[in-house]
């Protein structure tokens, strides 16, 4: 399998809320284009995240594209991944799960690692699956923290090329790019400050076309 083919991406940090908007808006986004999304959560939304600043409103046909998972352990997401064939060929393009860290942070830190580790592999063999299905590109997007367990064990072996990393400051987020090499100079960045109740950000496309 190519593959170019599946593109994978993870969100690092403790602004948990702007993550769940990327997340959001980014289904809406794909589902615009026809593809068939899936959301993963660990329990269900009270509300809607806050919405992007001039982020339309998605469409009855995008919605209906996309379906919202609740997946209360770690064990629901096992199954769900490794029994997505099942579906085939009505499989999803793109899969993006909410704030991964709830289901394997624990007090033992080896079950911990163990279990960051085979639900990352799970997703990242379930997104493969769906992209030779589909003979294209698809795409997993996974929200979680931002300790060394993330940023570099996970970010290392299962999204090499795409992690990106928040920090606030002041009241703004920035979400920066993680460079693959030490040596590279350029670094990604997009920045978001909260107004009027919306998230405002300089190029969000950046983080849907990775």
């Amino acid at each position: 399998m190519d593959s170019s083919k599946v593109k994978c991406t993870l969100l690092c940090g403790s602004s948990a809320a702007y993550s769940q908007s990327l997340l959001f808006e980014s289904a809406v986004y794909w589902s615009e284009f026809g593809y068939r999304v899936v959301y993963i959560q660990i329990s269900q939304m009270k509300s809607l995240p806050i919405p992007l600043d001039g982020a339309k409103p998605p469409s009855v046909h995008a919605l209906n594209r996309i379906t919202f998972l609740t997946l209360s352990q770690w064990e629901d997401l096992v199954k769900y991944t490794c029994s997505i064939h099942e579906n085939s060929p009505n499989v999803p393009h793109v899969i993006l799960v909410s704030e991964l860290n709830n289901y394997y942070m624990n007090d033992d830190s080896d079950q911990t690692t163990k279990l960051a580790h085979m639900l990352c592999a799970c997703l990242c063999d379930a997104i493969a699956y769906c992209s030779k299905v589909h003979n294209s590109t698809t795409y997993l997007t996974v929200s979680t923290q931002d300790t060394t367990l993330e940023t570099h064990k996970l970010s290392a072996m299962y999204f090499p090329s795409t992690t990106w990393i928040s920090n606030v400051v002041d009241d703004q987020v920035f979400f920066s790019k993680k460079q693959l090499y030490s040596h590279q100079q350029h670094s990604c960045k997009i920045k978001f400050i909260k107004v009027n109740n919306k998230l405002r950000c300089d190029s969000v496309e950046e983080l849907y076309n990775m």
